[in-house]
């Protein structure tokens, strides 16, 4: 009998031993694989380059956004070549526009004057002692041509004088290298304020966000599209959005300010294969009808994660008549 109980008693101690041995808390996240985050986007429309340069993360609970402190890797060298040369960027700080989590500036890396040449390659390369060598290549597009089609030009002068379901058309002949791009139509004008002329843009929308709504409140915006095989495409602007935006400005905004809409701009951006790709995946998930919350992950950026790539600005001026509808002397 006495030994069944010293049994009973043995049997009971490994139990509680191995319960012990298993009281773990479960950690779905993982061990936290420490890489370089690189962003860097070459733009032909501003002669100085930034590269931002940080650190993977792991927050202390599940919410990345408590998370505040500072991943700027200091010690970084980070160079950009091209034909043979190689230029070193050198580290600065940078204005933060919103304090609200992030309370210091920001740090980047930074050359200037630089400015990347159509059709030319790149490659952006970050060395750092605790995280090795991320690097990437660019291949900048090559110039497009942009044009407003001659009927249009018409109703961009006088949008009142012609059908609201009209559309000005801006014919586009994308450059090589170009795998995505986005055409966008503003209008620049002045408004007289304190007795002096204030310079302000509005962007116009390319329709309403529904065929059976005219409000302008709920209207669709240019995004970014894939390259047609051609190299060809149309931008297309509705009439009735366009006078819709300029009363709004005119006759809501400034109801009683004298005012003068001197010109339209439309700005072709080009996107190269890399920022493309990057753009396509973050947001292949962009269905109103899912429930889906994650967002999917891509980098293309070897030996390091982020996004290292590279887009092209060009702009078509179209100056507006003095007697403008809308003008307000």
């Amino acid at each position: 009998m006495r030994f069944q109980w010293f049994v009973y008693c043995i049997f009971v101690l490994c139990v509680m031993a191995v319960c012990m041995s298993c009281d773990r808390s479960f950690d779905p996240r993982g061990a936290l694989d420490r890489k370089p985050v690189v962003y860097a986007l070459l733009s032909s429309n501003r002669d100085v380059q930034y590269v931002r340069v940080e650190q993977t993360y792991m927050p202390v609970g599940f919410d990345p956004l408590v998370y505040t402190a500072d991943n700027f890797v200091p010690d970084a060298v980070v160079t950009i070549s091209t034909q043979g040369v190689t230029t070193r960027l050198r580290d600065t700080m940078l204005v933060r526009s919103d304090t609200s989590r992030f309370k210091f500036p920001l740090r980047a890396y930074v050359i200037r004057p630089m400015k990347p040449t159509y059709g030319a390659s790149y490659v952006v390369r970050v060395e750092t002692s605790g995280f090795g060598t991320a690097s990437q290549a660019i291949v900048m597009p090559t110039k497009p041509a942009v044009a407003i089609d001659a009927s249009s030009i018409a109703i961009v002068d006088d949008p009142a004088g012609h059908p609201d379901k009209a559309s000005m058309l801006f014919p586009i002949s994308l450059g090589v290298g170009a795998f995505g791009f986005r055409g966008r139509m503003f209008v620049d004008y002045e408004v007289l304020i304190d007795g002096e002329w204030i310079a302000e843009r509005v962007e116009i929308p390319a329709s309403f966000a529904s065929s059976d709504s005219q409000d302008i409140r709920y209207v669709i915006y240019p995004q970014f599209t894939r390259a047609t095989s051609s190299g060809r495409a149309v931008g297309h602007h509705l009439n009735l959005v366009y006078q819709k935006t300029l009363s709004e400005i005119a006759y809501t905004k400034y109801p009683s300010t004298k005012i003068v809409f001197n010109r339209v701009v439309y700005q072709l951006s080009q996107i190269d294969k890399n920022l493309y790709n990057y753009y396509l995946t973050t947001h292949s998930f962009e269905d109103p009808h899912s429930t889906r919350l994650d967002e999917p992950f891509f980098s293309g950026v070897a030996g390091g994660v982020g996004v290292i790539g590279a887009y092209t600005v060009d702009s078509l001026v179209h100056i507006l008549p003095e007697n403008f509808v809308n003008n307000r002397w």
